[in-house]
């Protein structure tokens, strides 16, 4: 059987959760005998190595033209579309698309993210699709207010929210499996939409097999992880620096924060002085990056959904502290015995401090949230029937 995969970004190198998402769905995918047909976006000249077919038998890129992007995601605000279904819409994607059905004449479909729904919105193809929303965007963007300081996203995601909500409803009643990684975002999605949503199914999200528990970390490092493209992580990077990082520093002043996450905007890349703060971008191997530190702090204030910092830093033994929004995406944790939810500034720089100052603590922490990944988030366990 064949598989088609529409994706709006070329999953290669996999620097954020969107790419680290699609391609382990792949991957489970060939596990179950599937083959697979890749159609996606890319920006600039893309070489194909050897690798990427490993894991996808046929792959079609198609360029990405900002300039019809820009001029498409105005008709798209037009139309009552939303901004994003506009700036991924491509003549060039979905001739592909209807090359690739005529000629490979593919099983089933997915669909990753809402962006590439428009490519597969015929009735003939509709009933073989699987959108892969992931999020519920309509209540991150309801969030992004919280922001604070000018961001150009922040005002997109104002004048998207609405469109968003709109296209979501008209998603769910199309298609016949919508799925996303948190229960959480599903009963919002049904309490919202005023819809039963039997057809919304979560799969959340999971991580490797592969282990990387460092016993000699650097009690002065903190991590934190995530795609600074986004604005939640941006958000959270600064919230973290300018209200908690002082209060750390004042009783632990060698403390190092560790910021590691693909295409950092200049605002982030100021804030590393290459003593207190460092800022690394996209790093290869992100496990041993973060392997050595105390802890991992993830202060989201605008989000939707599981995060995969949160994950793979229990995965590599690192204990988390977190806020109680991204918290209730994984119902497995704990506070104070798995890892620590704190919202407030000072509750969470004093929760980063006390596992900085206490091994015992962190020792505990380490363990019961390695056990939590170990037993419920193998990537294999929580994609179990994903392309019924």
């Amino acid at each position: 059987m064949k598989i088609c995969i529409l994706a709006s970004r070329f999953p290669f190198p996999e620097n954020g959760g969107d790419t680290l998402r699609i391609n382990s769905i792949a991957r489970y995918l060939k596990s179950k005998g599937f083959d697979l047909i890749l159609i996606s976006f890319c920006n600039g000249e893309i070489k194909l190595e050897k690798e990427y077919f490993e894991l996808y038998d046929t792959i079609y890129v198609v360029k990405h033209s900002r300039l019809s992007a820009f001029i498409f995601s105005a008709l798209a605000i037009l139309c009552g579309k939303p901004i994003q279904c506009g700036y991924y819409f491509s003549p060039k994607f979905a001739s592909q698309v209807r090359k690739t059905e005529q000629m490979d004449s593919p099983d089933k479909y997915i669909a990753h993210l809402l962006r590439t729904t428009s490519y597969v919105e015929n009735r003939r193809m509709s009933r073989k699709v699987i959108v892969e929303m992931t999020d519920a965007l309509s209540r991150t963007y309801s969030l992004s207010n919280q922001s604070e300081g000018f961001n150009i996203k922040k005002y997109i995601y104002k004048i998207e929210k609405s469109l968003i909500r709109r296209y979501e409803k008209k998603v769910i009643q199309y298609f016949p499996k919508i799925v996303l990684v948190s229960a959480n975002d599903i009963e919002y999605l049904r309490l919202q939409n005023g819809l039963g949503g039997d057809n919304l199914i979560c799969h959340t999200n999971g991580v490797g097999c592969r282990r990387y528990v460092n016993n000699t970390w650097n009690r002065n490092k903190i991590g934190f992880v995530g795609n600074m493209r986004t604005l939640q992580n941006q958000d959270a990077v600064l919230f973290f620096v300018k209200e908690i990082f002082p209060s750390i520093k004042r009783q632990c002043p060698d403390s190092v924060l560790v910021i590691i996450g693909a295409e950092p905007p200049k605002k982030i890349r100021a804030l590393s002085d290459s003593k207190n703060i460092i800022v690394t971008g996209f790093v290869d191997d992100l496990e041993s990056e973060i392997s050595d530190c105390c802890v991992s702090v993830a202060p989201i204030r605008i989000a939707a959904g599981i995060q995969n910092k949160v994950l793979v830093s229990m995965a590599c033994g690192i204990p988390v502290v977190l806020t109680s929004l991204i918290a209730k995406a994984i119902p497995e944790l704990e506070t104070g015995r798995n890892c620590i939810i704190a919202d407030k500034p000072a509750e969470i720089a004093d929760a980063v401090v006390r596992v900085m100052q206490n091994e015992d603590y962190r020792g505990q922490l380490s363990k019961e949230g390695c056990r939590i990944i170990d037993e419920n988030y193998s990537w294999n366990k929580v994609l179990d029937g994903y392309e019924n």
